[in-house]
């Protein structure tokens, strides 16, 4: 019963929005480009500013949230890397591996998850999460998307070109500095971050969309598993290690433990990184995280 009450009442109205979305483009001539350079530009960033504005976080729970993420990040990049070595993949497939395992869709799917599953205490939490891996994304991944085909100063400086980072700079020094923004900012400014959660499942459907998958059905499936079975292993161990404990363990796990992120598909087109291989990761793990993530979301209770 508790496992079913989670797949109704948390999972399923996530998956609904994104259904909508999906059947949406699937029937309209749509520019999902437009919408999703919207969510990242406009609704993203409101979102991650009204969220650390308001939030109740101390700065040892912002401390251990980056930690988890940058841990996590490496023990599963050595998992990821181990099971490469035995596969023998290629070098363009080896790195559409780590790009389809790594990087995790903690903003689209994972910011409405973690309101739905824990509320706002919860979103707190999973913002500060989703900051941190924009980062490796625009960083780790852009490496892994052009290892050998463009260099390393251009992927470092596109993190400049992320605005949820300038977002979340702004209010981490408007709250150190103790400023009280006037209704007239902070209203539209919450009002734009609240019509974020929606938008973003409606977008990630319309991106899931347009995807074709791959013939090497097995070898998405492992790539799959890595995501939905080892990564949420691997973030239990570090949780451990760390002595994670109480709302923090369960949302840094469970945002762990997000399928593919659809960003990795763009940089996968970009490069010439196996793009069919990476859509198709995408695609499964979404699609199979209703059942692992309500599991998992059942276990942390």
């Amino acid at each position: 019963m508790i496992l079913l009450d989670i797949l109704v009442n948390i999972v399923l109205p996530v998956f609904i929005l994104i259904t909508f979305g999906f059947v949406f483009r699937k029937a309209l001539v749509v520019d999902v480009r437009s919408i999703s350079r919207t969510v990242l530009y406009i609704f993203g960033p409101a979102l991650v500013f009204s969220s650390l504005i308001r939030s109740t976080l101390t700065s040892n729970d912002f401390f251990e949230i980056v930690s988890f993420v940058l841990l996590f990040t490496v023990l599963l990049g050595g998992v990821v890397w181990m099971v490469t070595r035995v596969l023998g993949l290629s070098q363009i497939r080896e790195n559409a591996f780590y790009l389809s395992t790594l990087f995790i869709n903690a903003g689209n799917y994972g910011l409405p998850l973690s309101l739905f599953a824990y509320g706002q205490p919860g979103l707190e939490r999973a913002v500060v999460f989703f900051v941190v891996t924009s980062l490796l994304s625009n960083t780790v991944a852009v490496y892994f998307a052009s290892r050998g085909q463009a260099d390393m100063r251009q992927s470092v400086l596109n993190i400049f070109r992320v605005p949820m980072i300038y977002a979340a700079i702004a209010a981490i020094f408007i709250r150190v500095a103790g400023v009280h923004l006037p209704n007239p900012i902070s209203q539209p400014l919450e009002m734009a971050g609240n019509a974020a959660v929606p938008v973003l499942l409606v977008a990630l459907g319309m991106e899931l969309s347009q995807i074709k998958l791959d013939t090497e059905i097995w070898m998405v499936g492992v790539a799959s598993a890595l995501r939905l079975i080892a990564a949420p292993l691997a973030a239990v161990l570090v949780a451990a290690m760390m002595g994670l404990q109480g709302l923090t363990r369960q949302v840094v796990i469970k945002q762990a433990s997000m399928p593919t992120a659809v960003m990795t598909i763009v940089l996968a087109m970009e490069f010439g990184t196996d793009p069919r291989f990476v859509t198709s990761v995408v695609f499964v793990s979404t699609l199979a995280s209703v059942v692992t993530l309500t599991l998992l979301i059942g276990v942390l209770r």
